[in-house]
């Protein structure tokens, strides 16, 4: 069916209620979508929506709950207003105004392409009451330019449907009038036969008619409701009708206006006074009397006789249908759903089913006060005694002493047990448990064992099998299930998930838990639920509640993730460490920053995990977790933290101690035989705090210790141990309960006892057992406990460090875990040079965890160091004084540097330079200072930040080579950074002159293979190139690539660096394809081993699209460096170095497909930043200038590329000299200007020179220099010099083709008598 060019809009407006006007728009809806048409219903009613009632069997109840409406765009539109953005478009308005996005399917296969959408009312709040308020529209409309608004509205439906139904409010007001006057192409004017109706009716249609609207609005007069029962009043109500609406409808003359009222009456059938039922289902076809023939009738009329009539039906089909109509008695009340905390997720999916064929249900936790209602209402739900109880029945329920209590309240099950059962509990087994007598009234629901599909019909089939049929009826296909935010079936482990082994002895807590439950759920219905921040003091056991949440109900999520938090910097690694089972195509291990960011990307977007539950554990700043809380609707965010101060952040949820019964429940639980009465008394003791409990109920159950007996040293201990320096932050209880504990281990075991006190300066995170098992651990622990000579021995002293809950043992995970909280009580009993002594011997434990090979710039020790790098602070590292210790520092930082993160090893530096300095170091002589201060350099180097990097370097070599002498290792290597700085200004000469010494010194003092005499043969390599010795460049590239492929392997990061470095001098040679072929290669091996964002692999990946574009390989090329340049913005920004350089690329590409004026406006920014940041002079800025004039040229502005050539020249040939290549290929630009403006002379005798500084410098033979020899044949042809021209440009031609392809572009624009100019690329420095 061929749709409308231009919809139509028909507004559906009465004057006063009751006409039946909104079951017409609904039946006048569906009978042009019927037939072919596509079709919006929209609910203008704002006060009272009713039109939804109407098409209920065919909107999913979830997407009503969840969708805005008419209200909602009025609002959002009116909030955009306030914003005053000044980056917004122009036309934002109607990007405001598009109602697609709260439109809602009716789901019904109409025929022929047609659809049926409807757009509800929307959600009245208090943002539309004020936004409405008195003199609400009048500013909606002066102020806030309404009218454009809606006329954006109209146009925006106007195109996307063919008929547009809008059912307006009733009476006279703003929204009448925006719904008869501003939107409408038709205005169907409902009234019944009564005067005040009448008149009404008649006085809009007159208003509207008389308005002066440019655009005609056709107005359609419908009496409806006539009741041919009263014949004679109808009669006389059809006279005065007649005779008022005289002239309506307008452009009829009086034959057709009689057959036009004789055919849009719409009868009165009380069949439909008692329900909203479509008469497309509730009458039958072909009967010319029924309610379906007059809506037949008036759809001819509003479209004119395109559409006469509804298309036939499957008879069986529509009575099915109509059956899903029909109201069925209900039960008085709606059931409850009767559950214990740990069946939450059972309830919350009994309940989601239930909703699904309209049967809401109301939740009961046992021990709450009152019901849960549906967590997108607001109102509470009261108990009563007639109500249904759904009982989900599992261990933990019957084993609640509270539930029989509860249902007795209810008056669900006997008071006595000689009384008969009622009749209104019914058991949902999900679990294989003996239901007792009092549940055996009704036959239970078995659910457990069953799949999620059997689950539903039983349920379904149970309680309600009316509700349950006429779902089927409307799709019988389809089982109902759970809203794409609700909640899952339970059983079902996330497909990624990291959480630590369940609490087997978690306790209560149940009020908090449902409060997160609710809030969660509540927040994923409304589209978006904020983080829950749960706050406390240390040890009430945030984290607990936290873990029994995540397995509670991580059926609900496909990821569960647990990041530990305390250490803001160690967030992404955590986050980075889901790449991989997320599949996004990224190493965990390379750019962690970035992979982190891909991560929340991914889970912003709820692909390809849609529901996700993300835990930070022990978070203390909310600042320090804010970059990390992913944004978007599809999952759930926890927060542990002992800081309250999360309300801009997240929901902040505190959780409080124990509650009584609570203490007494845990004590008896943990300590067989313990009496009520002595659990009440240590609970109080004790303060209920959760860890203090635990850690008491460890004490009796491993002592047998008399409760009187505890409780006495408990009074007897505390004045002393709180006397001593005690921390001000942790209750006294709990000190007390650790300090008797630790006493008692101390006199058990001494070197357990020294073992969390060397772990109470490591991270209060899981710590590898590897570590524990280190020679330096076990050398630290043997002078307290001589039988750890045999190291199988520390299996004992660990164990005895968990017995008493001062640590936790996780044999799982092969970790070790002391609490903050123990830790912090430990450290407290320590004096300052007890704490000094253990973070020294720590140190020396971390520093033996070090890989025994390589270093940090090798890969395959990243994941050895990052078990290193978490301690680093907690054990006060940077305060140490010993040189292994702040070279491990160090190491952080240079890892950090070789990693790409840029900003945080530049911090970290800094950090450490301050605390250093202040502690009496002098910057210019101490040698752990200065060695931090060349790493210092170097990450400003890698930052573009060249003259800071050259006055440090400068200052440090100064001090290394008067301390440690000129050929000392760290003299030389700070040589080479000063060198590199040196280039990265553009002073090539003197770079190389310092590379050339530096690396004479290394060679002769250690070696040609010594690691770092290659690094700065590299570095020597990349200064000859700088300055244009190609050749030698490529020698010594040539060498070091063969030396570390022999020594470090194929896939050490520095053997790609030397492939890439050889590919360049490759490119330099003119031999591109060679180049691709070696680039390709290294870039795969790079992208294995390091990741697509190493700053080594973007390198690459950039070299790379160079070499394609000299192939000719254009669209490759360009697609590359596309993907390439993107990824250095998100990784560095636009004004690093690289991504700049990478900026020129990209405009070479596109100056290569002939897209000039793109290239020219790319270049010109990027010579802007090189001009502010370099200088006029820098080569990479007439780089710039030179590439510009290249496309200035080729783009038709001669003169603006004269200009800049005859700059690029005299730049070049002031910093690099008249032979340099790049003052040759400058110079060669210019001759091309020099041509086109007619000056021969002049070109020819500048082509001269360049032609001979190219042979000397390129080779005769040089695709460079045969371009240039092309150029000067087109200017001997210019010069009428017709034969020589042809001479040299048969040959230069044939060897290009050899050297290029016949159909390279270049061959093709010389073959074609064109001159060819040359960009030139910013060369890694």
């Amino acid at each position: 069916m061929p749709h409308e060019s231009n919809g139509t809009v028909i507004t559906f407006y009465s004057y006063k209620g009751g006409t039946g006007r909104t079951m017409a728009l609904a039946n006048v809806a569906w009978i042009l979508a019927a037939n072919g048409r596509r079709v919006l219903a929209v609910d203008w009613d704002l006060d009272s929506p009713g039109l939804h009632r109407f098409y209920h069997p065919f909107l999913p109840p979830s997407a009503l709950q969840s969708a805005g409406g008419v209200i909602d765009l009025i609002v959002d539109y009116a909030w955009q207003v306030h914003q005053h953005r000044e980056d917004r478009p122009t036309d934002w308005h109607r990007q405001a105004a598009e109602v697609m996005r709260h439109t809602v399917a009716v789901d019904w296969p109409f025929p022929a392409g047609g659809a049926l959408d409807f757009l509800p009312a929307g959600r009245q709040n208090r943002d539309y009451a004020s936004a409405m308020a008195p003199r609400g529209w009048d500013d909606f409309y002066e102020e806030m330019g309404g009218g454009l608004f809606f006329q954006a509205m109209r146009e925006g439906m106007k195109a996307e449907y063919d008929y547009v139904l809008i059912d307006s409010r009733t009476g006279l007001s703003d929204i009448a009038d925006i719904c008869t006057l501003q939107l409408p192409d038709v205005l169907v004017d409902c009234f019944a036969l009564s005067d005040q109706n009448i008149e009404g009716a008649l006085g809009i249609a007159r208003r509207v008619r008389d308005h002066g609207l440019e655009r005609p609005i056709r107005i359609l007069p419908v009496p409806m409701r006539v009741d041919e029962a009263e014949k004679a009043k109808a009669d006389a109500g059809r006279a005065v009708v007649s005779s008022r609406f005289a002239g309506f409808p307008a452009g009829m003359d009086d034959e057709r206006r009689t057959q036009y009222w004789a055919s849009v009456e719409i009868p009165y059938r009380p069949f439909y006074a008692y329900e909203e039922t479509l008469a497309t289902f509730g009458d039958t076809p072909g009967l010319p009397t029924s309610l379906l023939a007059a809506f037949e009738r008036l759809t001819a009329e509003i479209t004119t006789g395109r559409v006469t009539g509804l298309p036939a039906m499957d008879e069986p089909r529509r009575r099915r249908i109509l059956e899903g109509f029909t109201r069925r008695q209900v039960a008085k009340v709606r059931p409850l759903i009767h559950y214990v905390a740990e069946d939450r997720m059972w309830a919350d999916w009994v309940r989601e089913i239930l909703a699904q064929v309209e049967v809401p249900a109301d939740l009961v936790g046992a021990g709450s006060a009152s019901p849960n209602p549906d967590p997108d209402a607001t109102a509470t739900v009261e108990i009563d005694g007639d109500r249904q109880v759904l009982a989900i029945a599992s261990h933990a329920y019957l084993r609640s002493a509270e539930v029989a209590t509860e249902l007795r309240r209810f008056g669900a099950v006997p008071e006595s047990a000689g009384d008969r059962a009622p009749q209104r509990v019914i058991a949902i087994r999900v679990a294989d448990v003996r239901m007792p007598a009092q549940y055996q009234a009704n036959p239970p629901i078995d659910l457990a064992q069953l799949t999620e599909p059997e689950a539903v019909e039983t349920l379904l089939r149970a309680v309600d099998r009316n509700a349950y049929a006429q779902w089927r009826a409307r799709s019988p296909d389809v089982l109902p299930s759970a809203r794409a935010h609700g909640p899952r079936f339970p059983g079902v482990d996330p497909r990624v998930w990291n959480l630590r082994s369940r609490n087997a002895s978690f306790t209560g807590r149940d009020l908090v838990l449902e409060r997160l439950r609710d809030r969660l759920l509540r927040g994923s219905a409304a589209g978006s639920a904020p983080p829950q921040a749960l706050h406390g003091l240390g040890g009430v056991g945030k984290t607990q509640v936290a873990l029994e949440y995540a397995h509670r109900f991580k059926g609900d999520y496909d990821l569960v993730w647990w990041l530990p938090a305390d250490q803001p910097e160690l967030i992404p690694t955590e986050l980075a460490k889901l790449a991989r089972p997320l599949e996004l195509g990224l190493r965990a291990d390379s750019g962690i920053a970035e992979t982190a960011a891909a991560v929340l990307e991914a889970l912003r977007r709820g692909d390809p995990v849609r529901r996700w539950l993300l835990v930070f554990d022990n978070a203390d700043e909310p600042g320090s977790v804010r970059p990390f809380l992913p944004e978007g609707r599809h999952g759930h965010v926890l927060i542990t933290s002992r800081n309250p101060a999360w309300a801009q952040e997240a929901a902040p949820v505190e959780v409080e101690v124990f509650t009584r019964a609570e203490s007494v429940e845990h004590l008896r639980r943990r300590v067989p035989g313990l009496a009520v009465e002595d659990a009440d008394a240590l609970g109080a003791a004790l303060g209920d705090l959760p860890l203090a409990v635990e850690q008491a109920a460890a004490w009796l159950t491993e002592t047998g210790t008399p409760v009187e007996e505890y409780l006495a040293e408990l009074e007897r201990q505390a004045a002393v141990v709180l006397a001593l320096n005690q921390p001000g932050d942790y209750p006294l209880p709990v000190a007390t309960t650790w300090t008797i504990s630790f006493e008692t281990l101390r006199e058990r075991s001494p070197a357990a006892v020294r073992l969390l006190q060397l772990c109470s300066f490591l991270a209060p995170e899981p710590v590898s057992m590897a570590l524990l098992r280190s020679d330096e651990m076990i050398q630290a622990l043997i002078p307290y406990d001589d039988a750890l000579r045999d190291r199988m021995m520390l299996g004992r002293v660990v164990r005895e460090a968990g017995r008493f809950a001062l640590a936790r043992v996780d044999a799982a995970s092969n970790t070790i875990q002391v609490h903050r909280l123990v830790q912090s009580v430990i450290r407290a009993r320590m004096s300052p040079e007890e704490q000094r002594l253990a973070c020294h011997e720590v140190h020396r434990v971390l520093v033996g965890a070090r890989p025994r090979a390589g270093d940090t710039d090798d890969p395959e020790n990243w994941p050895r160091y990052d078990q290193i790098w978490a301690h680093l602070g907690p054990s006060r590292a940077r305060l140490c004084a010993e040189g292994e210790t702040l070279q491990l520092l160090i190491d952080r930082v240079r890892y950090l540097w070789k990693r790409g993160e840029l900003g945080p090893a530049l911090a970290y530096a800094e950090e450490l330079a301050a605390v250093w300095t202040a502690s009496g170091r002098a910057p210019d002589a101490d040698p752990d200072l200065l060695s931090l201060r060349f790493h210092t350099a170097n990450v400003l180097w890698s930052m573009g930040r060249f003259e800071q990097a050259r006055r440090i370097n400068a200052e440090v070599l100064l001090a290394q080579a008067a301390t440690l002498g000129d050929d000392h290792r760290h003299t030389l290597m700070t040589a080479g950074g000063l060198a590199a700085a040196l280039r990265g200004l553009g002073r090539f000469d003197e770079a190389l002159a310092l590379d050339e010494q530096t690396y004479a010194r290394f060679a002769e003092n250690f070696g040609v293979d010594f690691p770092q005499t290659l690094s700065s043969a590299n570095n020597l390599a990349v200064s000859y190139r700088l300055v244009g010795a190609f050749e030698k460049a490529a020698d010594i590239d040539r060498e070091v690539f063969a030396r570390r492929r022999d020594v470090l392997g194929p896939s050490h990061p520095y053997t790609l660096s030397s492939a890439g470095s050889l590919a360049r001098d490759i490119i330099d040679a003119g031999r591109f394809r060679e180049a691709v072929e070696l680039l390709r290669g290294t870039l795969e091996t790079y992208r294995d081993v390091l990741g697509d964002d190493f700053p080594e692999t973007l390198r690459t990946a950039k070299s790379l699209a160079i070499a394609l574009r000299k192939c000719g390989d254009l669209e490759e090329a360009q697609q590359l460096t596309k993907g390439t340049y993107q990824r250095y913005l998100e990784r560095f920004g636009e004004r690093h170095p690289d991504t700049r350089s990478c900026a020129l690329n990209r405009a070479a590409d596109l100056a290569a497909q002939d897209r000039d004026a793109e290239a020219v406006s790319i270049t010109a920014e990027c010579l802007a930043n090189y001009e502010d940041e370099l200088g006029e002079r820098h080569p990479y800025t007439l780089v710039a200038v030179n590439n510009m004039a290249v496309y200035a040229r080729a783009s038709g502005d001669l003169a603006r590329a004269r200009t800049l050539s005859e700059r690029a020249v005299a730049g070049f040939d002031a910093a690099l000299g008249a032979s340099h290549p790049f003052t040759l290929t400058a110079a060669g630009n210019l001759t091309n200007c020099l041509a086109d403006s007619g000056e021969v002379d002049a070109a020819l005798a500048l082509e001269e020179r360049i032609l001979n500084g190219l042979a000397m410098r390129l080779g005769e033979g040089h695709v460079y220099t045969l371009i240039a020899e092309a150029n000067h044949a087109a200017t001997l042809r210019s010069a009428g010099h017709g034969a020589e021209a042809d001479g040299i440009g048969g040959r230069v031609l044939a060897r290009l083709g050899m050297l290029l392809g016949e159909g390279h572009p270049v061959c093709v624009r010389v073959r074609a008598g064109g001159r060819v100019g040359r960009e030139l690329e910013a060369s890694p420095y």
